[in-house]
């Protein structure tokens, strides 16, 4: 009984991330900011982890496999690249290293989502 409480405690606090689609992608992301990690499923041990536990935005992951004229749309050549919208417009977006390895930390992409949020205020 003891282990399952304990199973039921650690599952709880892992949060899904949401996936996003060519069909639902204008809606998802028209309003407020998003987070869009553009990734492939070949390069998941490169995969963004920290995408859940950004603040006052929406993220979603993107399969460039699946969703190519999204990945086209927003001219993504290599992978996982974040791109930060605002209201649907490219704000900001951080590329990933030769060896497709995102070196970019949760900081450093809340902080420019804190910054838009601020400078609404200016």
């Amino acid at each position: 009984m003891n282990k399952f409480i304990c199973l039921l405690l650690i599952t709880t606090n892992i949060v899904a991330q949401e996936f996003i689609t060519s069909s639902s992608f204008d809606s998802k992301t028209a309003k407020g900011i998003v987070v869009i990690e553009f990734y492939a499923a070949w390069n998941d041990g490169n995969k963004v982890d920290f995408l859940p536990s950004l603040k006052d935005c929406n993220s979603y992951k993107l399969s460039i496999v699946n969703n190519s004229l999204i990945q086209q749309r927003f001219n993504v050549t290599s992978i996982p690249t974040l791109i930060v919208l605002n209201n649907g417009i490219e704000e900001k977006r951080f590329n990933p290293n030769i060896m497709m390895q995102l070196k970019t930390t949760q900081k450093e992409v809340q902080s420019f989502i804190d910054d838009i949020i601020f400078n609404k205020f200016q």
